[in-house]
């Protein structure tokens, strides 16, 4: 069986007692940026990269706190177990996001903790989600 490995990048702002995280529209299904890591990067650069490529929003390796989950599922299409590597971002506000619509994304937005919560359509990402937030 085949292995493909991604980086998923979490960014949450946070402003006092008040969080938010950024999540992209991804032709009707809102999700965390994420892709592949390229032959020459870390699987945190590969994060950062995959955030920039997708919202445009720039984050920095010390924003980072870290490799906060991983977790596997298997995809048919490519008969292959697909690994998240899941890295969140701490950042103190909103930065502005410009959506690629190459990438067949139709939105982006920063979402209040609890209303991402509800709208996160996969298990997986509710869960990584609540991991970010226990570490804060």
């Amino acid at each position: 069986m085949i292995e493909k490995i991604s980086s998923m990048a979490i960014v949450i702002v946070k402003k006092e007692k008040n969080l938010k995280v950024l999540l992209l529209n991804n032709d009707g299904e809102w999700v965390f940026p994420k892709g592949h890591i390229e032959s020459n990067e870390t699987e945190l650069h590969a994060a950062i990269r995959e955030l920039h490529e997708e919202s445009n929003v720039v984050v920095y390796e010390q924003e980072s706190i870290g490799q906060v989950d991983e977790y596997k599922f298997y995809f048919s299409g490519e008969n292959a177990v697909k690994i998240i590597k899941v890295f969140a971002f701490i950042i103190n506000d909103e930065r502005e996001i410009t959506y690629n619509k190459n990438e067949g994304f139709i939105d982006g937005k920063w979402f209040a903790i609890d209303d991402a919560s509800n709208i996160l359509k996969h298990d997986d990402a509710k869960n990584v989600l609540r991991k970010v937030i226990k570490k804060l």
